[in-house]
């Protein structure tokens, strides 16, 4: 009795497996997605750390997903916890490397290693030494072994890749802004082998050939740079000879952030990358062209060997390619691919695409696990899954063999980028955060325009480049023209209204909600489409919960939160409002050209809030660690209001800010010590500071003395933020109302620094918390120790972003509660002992 029980809940529960999940009816025949599966999960696990007990509960549950789907075969079955514990196994060694590197001193080091990744930013030299021996050991212990070294003046020096480098300079650990929402800056470049990075001047570094062992990557090296300067020689403009380099030697340094920007827009960057798409032309231009040299030659073709002879010399044209096209990740994938395929082809297989596609991803996975968590791993095969899912609808199941017809090769045509759009456009909202629904329709023209009238050109002026100029610099030409009139096709697509938008980032469950209704559609049958119909309808019930769950807990909640940023050396805070109202006061630095804290760590966290209107942006003062990122947030977030001093600023970056203010077309509205209070979902808001034109302060100092100062009450409690004032505005503000600056919280002026914090000003105030917004390890050594001992002495509880991260301040207007981002205790206790890092 027992057994016909089992037996039948058995066959019931493979029944519903294959109702809802119908594709998992032939996976029998394809056991690489059996062990792929496994690594995968154990490659999460061992990166996770999670206890046995817990990382057995998905491995069994694939396991019996697995055992049902091939009921008989469970040795298939069984693949999945033995590639799990591989995957677990692989991952070991780069778990402690993830945790960063220990034992940094602040003294230079002397160092030595071998020479990848030379890039160029202005005059200076960037590049990645491996296999780096250090003056105190034997060196870095792998399988991080890489040092980021930036050269100053460097752009003139004789430096190949495989050389040998030897310098002394101080080994500084990566950073990132620890926000919430954040990119992990140090994780990644872990993940890359890499463990640090140091900063030295050109006359610092001694150079020596590169060992025999890789005198190959300097040949390659020289190579590359003869084919780019060829490119900018023939090309019509620098902006078309540095996207040239980038198809075609992956070099993307030369590119402006403009052009990367346009493509960006326009739903086309996946072209910038050395992909597929670059792999796929070379391997199909060279196997038609050895197929049809071979087929004149009598004997290969009698003996039936001109397909694989020409499957196997492909091989050595895409292996060039890849090599020197730099070898960068998706190169690395998209060989992997060619290869599989082209083995298939040699040996009169036919190349099965989701084998061959598990096969890749396997491949990578165990050379370098770290592969799984990196952006450009997931978009690829998302974007290739998403392709064969979507091109195995074109055919009937009554005949798969049949010519396609004229609709089917229309579709052949759309299906592709409109299929990879739709399979990454979750990820990329995850990761990036921003859909560009305008990509549907430029893919279809720049896709094929890029790669038949650019990409094929040329490659093929490549190949001529040792016969001479002539013959390469006029396809360079041809190509360079091309891609010119791709540019301007680019900015048409870019200026569509809604073609890009700006949108909260989704969560991690989120994301897999997305991807799990899109590809339960996308790989349905015909005729079996009730199970993942009805698999689709609990995602969207379960996202509707999620989304309902954060409206009510952002639109009825009745506390007051103050968050203040790390945005390194400078200063942002973003107002919490009860019921959901949200203000941003300043937004950080922005280097021109170069970095931009608003783009890279205040519009993330607004994104990984679900933030994408602001209320109101308040600038405090117009210095450029104030007022830089908020350029970027005017341009790209909808802001309703604009509050800031009376007093302008000046200079280039200044303009720029107006300029973004002007095309917001945001409400600006200037405050002084004389603007009525306002109230905002029951806070009141007061500025105390400035004066009003034209008692303003005036000569050294004066723009920070110049800044807002705000009060903001909320029940019981008072928050000051304060800006960059220094002594004389404290002065000021003490000689007015005692009562007045009374306040709970403050935002410690000018980041700590001697110029302020006087005793009277503290005095007056007389906070219980501190916050100070600092830069790790700045150079300006700021927080100062002798301003913290002055809060330390008055028992002031400090917090710092440059030690906890973005620090949290709540009231409900009764109890006040403090939350961190890297750790939940005060930086700096309230004694004496505090020291400046």
């Amino acid at each position: 009795m027992f057994g016909r029980t089992s037996v039948y809940h058995t066959r019931w529960l493979r029944e519903t497996l294959l109702f809802l999940f119908p594709a998992m009816s032939g996976l029998d025949r394809r056991p690489m997605l059996f062990v792929l599966s496994g690594l995968v999960t154990g490659i999460l696990t061992g990166h996770a750390g999670t206890p046995v007990p817990i990382s057995m509960l998905p491995v069994l549950t694939l396991t019996t997903c697995a055992w049902l789907s091939a009921p008989r075969r469970f040795a298939l079955a069984l693949l999945i916890p033995l590639f799990t514990l591989a995957g677990a196994w692989l991952m070991a060694p780069w778990a402690p490397a993830e945790k960063g590197l220990s034992g940094l001193t602040p003294e230079p080091l002397a160092l030595a290693g071998r020479v990848e990744q030379i890039r160029f930013q202005d005059r200076d030299l960037k590049c990645i030494l491996r296999d780096v021996r250090l003056e105190k050991g034997p060196g870095l212990d792998p399988p991080v072994t890489g040092i980021r070294l930036i050269i100053r003046q460097g752009s003139t020096l004789p430096l190949a890749e495989g050389m040998r480098l030897t310098t002394r300079c101080r080994l500084r650990p990566f950073t990132s802004f620890n926000n919430p929402g954040r990119f992990d800056y140090r994780r990644h470049m872990m993940r890359q082998g890499v463990a640090a990075w140091g900063v030295v001047k050109a006359e610092e570094v001694t150079l020596t050939p590169a060992a025999p062992a890789h005198r190959w990557r300097t040949a390659l090296h020289h190579t590359r740079t003869r084919i780019e300067g060829a490119l900018f020689a023939h090309a019509p403009s620098h902006g078309s000879g540095a996207l040239l380099c980038a198809l075609l030697t992956g070099n993307r340094s030369h590119m402006p952030p403009s052009l990367r920007d346009l493509f960006t827009r326009t739903g086309a960057a996946h072209l910038l990358a050395i992909s597929g798409l670059h792999l796929g032309i070379v391997a199909t231009l060279f196997f038609f062209l050895f197929s049809w040299g071979l087929s004149r030659w009598e004997r290969p073709l009698i003996k039936g060997h001109t397909q694989m002879l020409a499957a196997t010399f492909t091989l050595v044209p895409v292996l060039l390619y890849a090599l020197v096209s730099g070898m960068a990740p998706s190169t690395q994938r998209a060989l992997t691919a060619a290869a599989l395929v082209m083995g298939a082809l040699a040996l009169h297989e036919e190349a099965d695409l989701p084998t061959t596609l598990a096969l890749a991803a396997l491949v990578i996975l165990v050379t370098h696990p770290p592969s799984l968590f990196a952006v450009s791993f997931q978009l690829s095969f998302a974007a290739v899954a998403a392709i064969l899912a979507g091109l195995a609808r074109l055919r009937t199941p009554a005949s798969p063999v049949a010519p396609p017809t004229l609709r089917q090769r229309m579709l052949l045509f759309v299906i592709p980028p409109s299929c990879a759009t739709f399979g990454t456009a979750p990820l990329v909202l995850h990761h990036f955060g921003y859909a560009a629904p305008i990509g549907l329709l430029s893919n279809l023209i720049l896709v094929p325009l890029i790669s038949f009238g650019t990409i094929l050109p040329g490659l093929m002026g490549v190949i001529l480049l040792p016969l001479g100029t002539a013959p390469s610099g006029l396809l360079f030409s041809l190509a360079g023209y091309t891609l010119e009139g791709a540019i301007r096709i680019a900015k048409v697509f870019s200026h569509v209204p809604g073609g890009y938008l700006l949108l909260p980032r989704p969560g991690v469950t989120t994301t897999l909600l997305v991807l799990c209704l899109l590809f339960s559609l996308l790989l349905s049958p015909r005729h079996k489409r009730k199970g993942p119909v009805l698999v689709a309808a609990c995602c969207l019930i379960l996202l509707g919960g999620r989304a309902t769950t954060a409206f009510v807990q952002r639109h009825h909640n009745p506390t007051l939160k103050v968050t203040v940023l790390d945005v390194g050396q400078g200063s942002s805070a973003m107002l919490a409002f009860p019921n959901g109202k949200r203000w941003l006061v300043d937004g950080g630095f922005a280097r021109p050209g170069r970095f931009d804290v608003g783009r890279f760590a205040v519009g993330p966290y607004l994104q990984a809030s679900q933030i994408t209107t602001l209320d109101a942006v308040v600038l405090t003062h117009p210095e450029s660690d104030h007022m830089g990122g908020l350029i970027h947030i005017l341009d790209n977030f909808k802001v309703k209001t604009l509050f800031m001093g009376p007093y302008p600023g000046k200079g280039p970056l200044w303009n720029r800010f107006s300029e973004a203010a002007a095309r917001s077309g945001t409400r600006i509205v200037y405050l002084t010590d004389r603007s009525p209070p306002m109230l905002v979902e029951g806070v009141g808001i007061t500025c105390l500071h400035p004066e009003a034109p034209p008692n303003g302060f005036t000569g050294n100092g004066s723009v920070n003395n110049n800044s807002l100062v705000l009060r903001l009450t909320y029940g019981n409690h008072r928050f000051l933020l304060t800006g960059d004032i220094m002594e004389k505005a404290e002065a000021r503000l003490v000689s007015g109302s005692a009562e007045a600056l009374k306040a709970d919280v403050m935002v410690i002026p000018h980041h700590g620094s001697q110029s302020s914090s006087t005793n009277a000003f503290l005095t007056r105030v007389h906070p219980s918390i501190g916050v100070v917004s600092a830069g790790q390890a700045n150079r300006y050594g700021l927080p100062h120790t002798e301003v913290m001992e002055r809060y330390t002495r008055a028992q002031c509880t400090l917090y710092g972003t440059h030690r906890n991260g973005a620090v949290t301040i709540e009231s409900d207007g009764t109890a006040l509660s403090v939350s961190t981002f890297l750790d939940s205790s005060p930086a700096f206790p309230p004694s004496l002992t505090w020291t400046r890092p």
